[in-house]
């Protein structure tokens, strides 16, 4: 007879995950930017109503994830790290800064990995997969429409084209960098005039898609990704 595996019950949270949680948030956010000193263990403890220990925990995580570093002596403290690429797409990080270099280098990614997708979803897409993809345009024209930059339906356009080109590999590598990639197209749209266009290119690569055209496919997801690189070194500091 077989023996039942044993599983441990589910444990509450730590306050060190809490804290932890709480500090990520705060440099997400920008309330702590690139730079900025934390306040002392003393004075996180008293804020957040919790032991020093949870703090110190809380930080040693949040250090080995690249998000804080230490110094010692006069001056030291604890520091919001500058991004690092590791750090990015660590798959138990989120992002953090929208950095021009790591937004240029992200494009050098996006040319490698979407121009080979929208081929891909040229060729083995599924009427679903269309339905999916036109849908990710409406609701980008919906908030270009309403005043906004569309950054929501442009990634789900993105996605939808990941999914579309039915290789499991290229949509993982794509889910494990969107935070990034949402990062880096919150800073782009922000550029005047960049959601119309970022639109106007991605109905071009419907159609194309739509029309199982695996080499236009390509040609205008480059170019579209070659545009957005242009536009981040002409107009990001």
């Amino acid at each position: 007879m077989q023996t039942e595996p044993k599983i441990e019950p589910i444990k509450k949270s730590r306050l060190s995950e809490e804290v932890l949680k709480r500090l990520q948030s705060m440099i997400l956010d920008g309330t702590f930017s690139t730079g900025d000193q934390l306040p002392s263990e003393r004075e996180l403890a008293e804020q957040f109503q919790v032991s020093r220990a949870s703090i110190r925990e809380a930080l040693r995580v949040l250090e080995t994830l690249g998000f804080l570093y230490s110094k010692v002596g006069v001056g030291g403290g604890t520091f919001v790290q500058k991004v690092s690429i590791e750090a990015l797409l660590n798959p138990f990080s989120e992002i953090l800064g929208n950095e021009k270099q790591v937004i240029i280098e992200m494009l050098e990614f996006r040319k490698l990995l979407e121009t080979e997708i929208a081929r891909l979803a040229a060729e083995r897409h599924t009427d679903d997969d269309l339905i999916n993809i036109e849908k990710s345009l409406n609701e980008m024209r919906s908030d270009i429409a309403a005043g906004g930059i569309g950054v929501a339906g442009d990634t789900a356009f993105h996605d939808a084209l990941a999914t579309a080109c039915h290789n499991s590999v290229f949509e993982n590598m794509l889910s494990m960098a969107k935070g990034l990639l949402v990062k880096t197209r919150q800073t782009t749209l922000q550029i005047d005039g960049q959601p119309e266009k970022s639109l106007s290119d991605h109905i071009e690569i419907f159609n194309a898609i739509k029309d199982r055209d695996m080499v236009l496919s390509e040609e205008l997801m480059l170019n579209h990704i070659l545009k957005a690189q242009k536009n981040a070194l002409e107009n990001l500091r």
